[in-house]
């Protein structure tokens, strides 16, 4: 995903990281710089809009 769809994420999306749809994650929170990702595992990161390359969007 590039930086501009990042920026389209909204609290409670669904995404997944690297082309494995069972490694989802739900976004917590957008801001300027970031957004903030709860893995389902129970650990949350924040990743800058920027590097979210390696992040798809789930279908809902």
């Amino acid at each position: 995903m590039t930086g501009e769809e990042s920026r389209k994420l909204k609290s409670g999306d669904r995404v997944f990281w690297r082309d494995d749809v069972k490694n989802q994650r739900t976004v917590r929170g957008t801001s300027w710089s970031g957004v903030t990702i709860d893995w389902d595992d129970g650990e949350s990161t924040s990743v800058s809009h920027n590097d979210m390359a390696q992040v798809k969007r789930a279908k809902s």
